[in-house]
């Protein structure tokens, strides 16, 4: 029996999958296997074994208390009136209150800085607009990352954020952890309109800038509508996405991924 749940168990090590879906998974292998516990602890004791089988039952019942705490924490949004694992993970030598600091603090340096490459405008003016980005803008996206690297303009570091960190982050959320943090505003972006296209360019410079992308919906727009209503101005260029952390069984697994471009456009009346 517990052959066939570490096969299950090392088997689903292997798939990625949300962690919070995976957890539930993993409370319901457990509580097969405590209750094939709970049974061989009453057949020793049926069969004279009674030290044995009391030792089995107490180890039975522990179990059954954690797995208890594990169903009200995974399944439910409540939590366990009686849950001894901060007393138990300060007994073994960890330190919540430090713990949970430290992670809010990494949380926050996750955040890129943010600085105004295009200008400030005002916030009810501004608008989210739907990039989409080609294979080889996607190239031309990842080689500018690569030059705000070089130019320690960017930190691929997951914002100093341990893996451990990550790995409680990502149990919370069940969304990966970007290396790139929230995402990093371009040095320099402007819009050009080619081949009837409004396309994006950016780069850490005027000289070095590259096509990232094409504009296909400002708002809920169409952009081809919205510019023949309005002069649409490029106020902002985020790149996010990129090489990410996932919970693995024990450890953070780190995945390539595609960058995203994201922008938000300024516009304005033509006939003003």
């Amino acid at each position: 029996m517990f052959s066939v749940l570490d096969m299950i168990n090392h088997a689903l090590g292997y798939v990625n999958v949300n962690l919070k879906i995976k957890n539930q998974i993993y409370i319901g292998i457990g509580i097969a296997g405590d209750l094939y516990l709970g049974y061989v602890a009453i057949q020793l004791m049926r069969n004279g074994a009674w030290m044995r089988g009391l030792l089995y039952m107490l180890v039975f019942l522990v179990l059954i208390y954690f797995i208890t705490l594990n169903v009200i924490y995974y399944f439910t949004n409540k939590k366990a009136k009686y849950d001894l694992s901060p007393k138990i993970e300060k007994l073994l030598g960890g330190k919540p209150k430090e713990a949970i600091a430290a992670e809010k603090q990494a949380q926050q340096g996750a955040q890129q800085p943010y600085i105004p490459a295009n200008g400030i405008f005002d916030g009810q003016e501004l608008l989210p607009a739907a990039v989409k980005t080609s294979h080889e803008e996607q190239r031309n996206v990842h080689q500018i990352v690569d030059q705000l690297q070089a130019a320690n303009i960017v930190r691929l570091d997951y914002g100093g954020m341990s893996d451990n960190a990550i790995m409680q982050q990502v149990k919370t959320t069940g969304e990966p952890v970007a290396a790139i943090g929230q995402g990093i505003q371009v040095p320099y972006s402007e819009l050009r309109l080619e081949n009837h296209r409004m396309t994006i360019y950016a780069g850490i410079n005027q000289i070095d800038q590259l096509p990232v992308g094409h504009i296909t919906r400002v708002g809920l727009t169409d952009v081809h509508d919205a510019h023949e209503d309005y002069k649409l101005y490029l106020a902002s260029t985020v790149i996010t996405g990129g090489m990410s952390k996932i919970a693995g069984r024990s450890a953070t697994i780190e995945q390539p991924g595609d960058y995203q471009v994201t922008a938000q456009v300024a516009f304005e009346n033509r006939e003003n």
